[in-house]
């Protein structure tokens, strides 16, 4: 039989068979050497891909700011009363597109998002937007629980415009009150309760009148929820809505917080 030849180099090695056959094999070093350089560009890609998405989102949350205070603006030099609270309750509605897109920046790639947190950032804007802190109060009494991201939005919004309505219409004449954002899990279900100690409303009051509450029904309606209404000693809504064993939904920790 034939004998074999080995002739080396620094990363590459040349066999030759038996027949006269070269066979070329690159040394293991340089496999090393090129795939610790690839995994480093892909890094490199991938931090630049993460700045990128984090300064679009940093615009973007600007941008509804600016929206919002401009519609709050065109408020104040509005002189019809129902044109000015219609700005308001838009610059509302923005505002909280924009917590709740806040809150979804660091969940990139996740399915849930903790709405505990979305909620209590909420109130915060709410107490800005109520004024004196002395005179009308946003208090949150929250359970941080981590929900859907799908499920989150619609209940958000629901929350916000549940808030803004109270802070609006359930103290008039008044110089002090309290609106209460809840949030607990309850079994299978998210309990989100809505509360005031303000003037409540009348009794021929039929939830879903005004745009705001239609707004609320309509989304509590697509993630099959409920909404119920109490009137004593206040106004209170109640929101109820499915996790679902599919939701994977995940329980933090017990919290509550006071935003006044």
């Amino acid at each position: 039989m034939g004998k074999e030849t080995l002739i080396c180099a620094p990363f590459n090695s040349t066999k030759i068979d038996a027949n006269g056959k070269l066979h070329h094999r690159r040394d293991l070093r340089l496999e090393i050497l090129d795939l610790r350089e690839r995994l480093k560009e892909s890094e490199d890609i991938r931090l630049r891909h993460v700045v990128m998405l984090r300064e679009g989102d940093h615009r973007i949350k600007n941008s509804l700011q600016i929206v919002a205070s401009l519609m709050v603006l065109q408020a104040a030099r509005e002189d019809s009363a129902s044109v000015c609270d219609a700005l308001k309750g838009a610059a509302a509605r923005v505002r909280s597109v924009a917590v709740i897109h806040d809150a979804l920046q660091g969940t990139t790639g996740a399915d849930t998002v903790d709405l505990g947190r979305v909620l209590e950032t909420m109130c915060v804007s709410l107490q800005e937007m109520a004024g004196d802190e002395g005179r009308i109060s946003v208090v949150a009494n929250i359970q941080s629980l981590r929900v859907p991201v799908a499920l989150a939005q619609p209940l958000a919004l629901a929350v916000n415009e549940l808030a803004v309505n109270a802070l609006r219409h359930a103290f008039p004449g008044r110089n002090t009150g309290a609106v209460q954002v809840g949030l607990a899990r309850t079994g299978d279900d998210v309990c989100i309760t809505v509360a005031d100690n303000g003037v409540g409303v009348p009794e021929n009051y039929a939830a879903g009148q005004g745009y705001g509450m239609k707004l609320v029904a309509m989304v509590i309606k697509q993630i099959g929820g409920d909404l119920q209404m109490g009137n004593e000693g206040g106004t209170q809504f109640i929101v109820r809505a499915p996790l679902g064993s599919s939701l994977a939904v995940k329980l933090v920790t017990n919290s509550q917080a006071a935003i006044v």
